[in-house]
């Protein structure tokens, strides 16, 4: 009995080293949790105001946009303001100011008021700053003659081409002297009270054949910057490598071009 006890024993030890040796050591798995997405994003998405650390040319670039955003809602405002005081003056003269603006106004089709002193306006180096914008010159334009310029891709709201074309924060006028540029754009955007103006200052126009006719017919180097797909184009901007061009029933720059 004691040989027969003493071997079972030890034949239980040995078994127990062998299944030691075979099965691998297993750990208990965790319940720790991991994201795919860093932590600065987490930050950053959580974060609602500018932290007080950001550096003042960049609020600065921020409260450009932001004044630049508002500015037509802004002019709305005035102009209900004006209508509405009680001093028969700002009524009357802002009364008559709209019923011109609504019947008699041309000046949207005839080159504008432009000014280059509101072009030049520093204000306007802090917008183009802020994305940035960039305007890259490839060759030189003779300014014997006049030139209609293309520009894609649409955008939401044409921010480049408006801080290239409609304003001088990216030099324009030195790469390219003696053209005078004018940047074409919808007729529903001059009918706000007083923005009409401010636009018109900047050297936008009507994009229409009138308009694009009387630029070019005032003689060599008055030339005009259209965005091609236009508010359709809009459609398609989102984040991709892709630039989708709306050219379809909007040829009529090329009859102008060739007349």
């Amino acid at each position: 009995m004691t040989e027969e006890a003493s071997y079972q024993s030890i034949h239980s030890t040995n078994s127990i080293y062998e299944s030691e040796e075979i099965q691998p050591h297993i750990e208990k798995p965790t319940t720790k949790s991991t994201s795919l997405v860093p932590s600065s994003s987490i930050h950053q998405q959580q974060r609602v105001f500018a932290p007080l650390n950001t550096p003042l040319y960049r609020r600065r670039q921020t409260l450009t946009i932001l004044v630049w955003w508002l500015f037509p809602w802004i002019c709305l405002y005035i102009s209900l303001v004006c209508l509405r005081s009680n001093n028969p003056y700002i009524f009357y003269g802002t009364l008559a100011y709209i019923t011109w603006m609504a019947l008699f106004r041309n000046f949207t089709r005839r080159g504008g008021l432009r000014q280059q002193w509101l072009r030049r306006l520093a204000w306007w180096k802090w917008f183009a700053e802020y994305f940035p914008i960039h305007l890259h010159k490839t060759c030189d334009l003779p300014p014997d003659r006049s030139y209609i310029f293309g520009c894609h891709p649409h955008g939401i709201i044409s921010i480049g081409a408006f801080g290239n074309f409609a304003t001088e924060a990216t030099d324009f006028e030195h790469k390219f002297p003696g053209i005078n540029l004018r940047l074409l754009t919808l007729s529903s955007n001059f009918r706000f009270p007083f923005y009409d103006l401010y636009l018109s200052m900047m050297g936008l126009c009507e994009s229409s054949k009138e308009s694009c006719n009387y630029i070019l017919k005032q003689g060599n180097g008055n030339s005009l910057v259209l965005v091609l797909g236009g508010a359709k184009e809009a459609l398609d901007a989102r984040p991709s490598h892709e630039y989708i061009l709306t050219l379809k029933n909007r040829k009529g720059f090329v009859k102008i071009g060739l007349a």
